[in-house]
C-alpha cells in the first residue's frame, strides 16, 4: 500500500508540475507572439482643413519613410488671416520625423518654410497626433496644431488643423 501511495504521490507531482508548466507556458507564447503592428510608412494623400476655416481644403502628397523620416509637398500658395497677412503666400516642403506612440497612434512634428513673394519669411511648425483607421488605411489628426513663426522663430499665431491621410502606396 505504502508502494502504491508514493507512486500516486509521484503521479500528482508530475501532474503538477506538467499543468504548472502548461499555465507558465501559454501566457509566455502569447506575449512572444508579435501583435500585427501598423504603420505609416508609405505614400499617403493628405486633405487639411485649416483652422476649422471652410475654405476649399488644401491637398497635400506626404512620405513617411521607415526610418522615422517625413516629407511633404502639395499646395503650396495660401493666404493667411490678419493679422499675419503679410508674413507669407506660399509654404515650402515640409520635413520632419514621426514616431509610434500607441497601437493605432502616431507623433508628427515638421517645419516648412513660409515665402513671401519667393523669398523665406519665416517658418511653419506643425505638432500633430495621428490616429489609424482599424483597416489602416486611413488616418485622422486628434491635434494638429500648426505654429507660424517669422524669421527669428517667434511664434505669431497659432491654428488647430483637421487632417485626413489616405494610403496611395506602400513600399
Amino acid at each position: 500500500m505504502r508502494h502504491l501511495l508514493q507512486r500516486v504521490s509521484v503521479t500528482r507531482k508530475n501532474g503538477s508540475i506538467g499543468l504548472a508548466f502548461l499555465c507558465m507556458t501559454v501566457p509566455l507564447l502569447l506575449v512572444a507572439h508579435p501583435a500585427e503592428k501598423k504603420t505609416l510608412v508609405g505614400v499617403w494623400e493628405v486633405k487639411i482643413v485649416a483652422g476649422g476655416v471652410p475654405l476649399p481644403s488644401l491637398l497635400s502628397i506626404a512620405s513617411f519613410g521607415g526610418d522615422g523620416s517625413f516629407t511633404t509637398t502639395g499646395n503650396t500658395k495660401f493666404s493667411l488671416a490678419p493679422p499675419n497677412r503679410g508674413l507669407a503666400n506660399e509654404r515650402g516642403p515640409g520635413y520632419g520625423r514621426w514616431a509610434q506612440t500607441g497601437d493605432r497612434e502616431f507623433k508628427l512634428t515638421f517645419y516648412a518654410a513660409l515665402l513671401k513673394d519667393g523669398e523665406v519669411n519665416g517658418y511653419l511648425r506643425v505638432q500633430s497626433t495621428l490616429i489609424f483607421s482599424e483597416s489602416g488605411n486611413e488616418f485622422t489628426t486628434r491635434q494638429c496644431k500648426v505654429d507660424f513663426m517669422d524669421a527669428d522663430r517667434k511664434v505669431l499665431d497659432s491654428d488647430n488643423d483637421q487632417v485626413k491621410g489616405t494610403r496611395l502606396e506602400t513600399p
